[in-house]
């Protein structure tokens, strides 16, 4: 199911609301089901960008309508140059912090001075994938990875993105992590940052495919499950999930708003795991479950 990877321009999208909310989770939304990758969050709006090959002007024109419907909307389009993207994100890019217990950050940002016992640290150069640690679902994904014990346990990353969650759980003492997302930027990404931290795919304890949810047949069960992907595509995929995941093993699942919850309640109701915690920032959620014994 994975397309392949063309290196190109990429089409930059500025976008102003007001309201800002609900316009701008909602355009995430809809933007990420247009095959657009990044997604900045401003005090606007949002800024994303999506390969120029893969642009379809008409889906485009029909989310920007529909936004209107909700919100006064300022639209801009420009073309970044492949070769100026590292020059913009490097000009653009901070290291964000998980509370003071993580950092995530580019090679060239420094290591914060005073740091606690354990602090972790992951490298990320990001590129086009998702994940950089900037967006709310990836950093409650980071919280709660930081909660769990996965210290000698398997880990499954669905739609892993920069690798950055696959990363941190090795950096955590997991003893294998199976990274799949079904881009081929993303999987060459995640490759090269598990390398920049001192991983290679040539080990064992890491595995990175090219792939989607269909790739996990015939795979080991794991301990925990990491998906941050979006509403749509963890409804169809939670069963093929709860395949690989050992009973007592727990899954935490991100990449949708709050008003979704019910809906992947539902599912997760429908699998019978059982739900130990909602989190919530700036609108976007996670939930972390539980698959009973």
């Amino acid at each position: 199911m994975s397309r392949e990877f063309i290196r190109t321009d990429y089409l930059k999208l500025d976008i102003k609301f007001t309201p800002l909310l609900p316009a701008r989770e909602v355009a995430i939304a809809w933007l990420s089901e247009l095959d657009f990758e990044v997604f900045e969050s401003t005090d606007e709006g949002l800024t994303a960008y999506i390969p120029e090959q893969f642009v379809d002007s008409s889906e485009l024109l029909d989310v920007k309508v529909r936004l209107m419907g909700m919100a006064e909307v300022v639209w801009s389009e420009s073309i970044i140059k492949t070769r100026n993207w590292n020059a913009e994100w490097e000009a653009n890019y901070e290291p964000v912090y998980v509370g003071e217990r993580a950092i995530v950050r580019a090679p060239f940002h420094s290591l914060p001075e005073k740091k606690g016992k354990g602090f972790l640290d992951v490298v990320i150069v990001p590129h086009m994938s998702f994940g950089t640690g900037h967006h709310d679902t990836t950093l409650l994904m980071m919280h709660t990875l930081l909660d769990l014990e996965v210290k000698g346990l398997t880990v499954l990353d669905m739609g892993c993105g920069t690798g950055v969650l696959a990363i941190a759980a090795l950096k955590l003492g997991a003893a294998s992590v199976l990274a799949i997302d079904i881009e081929e930027g993303a999987y060459s990404n995640t490759i090269e940052n598990a390398e920049l931290n001192g991983f290679s795919v040539m080990n064992e304890s890491l595995v990175v495919v090219c792939g989607d949810a269909a790739d996990l047949q015939g795979t080991p069960v794991n301990d925990v499950i990491l998906a941050n992907i979006n509403r749509n595509i963890l409804v169809q995929d939670m069963a093929s999930y709860d395949k690989v995941l050992r009973p007592g093993g727990r899954i935490a699942l991100s990449g949708f708003f709050v008003g979704d919850v019910p809906v992947l309640q539902r599912v997760i109701e429908g699998l019978g795991w059982r739900i130990e915690e909602v989190k919530d920032s700036e609108g976007w959620a996670c939930i972390i479950c539980v698959k009973p014994e």
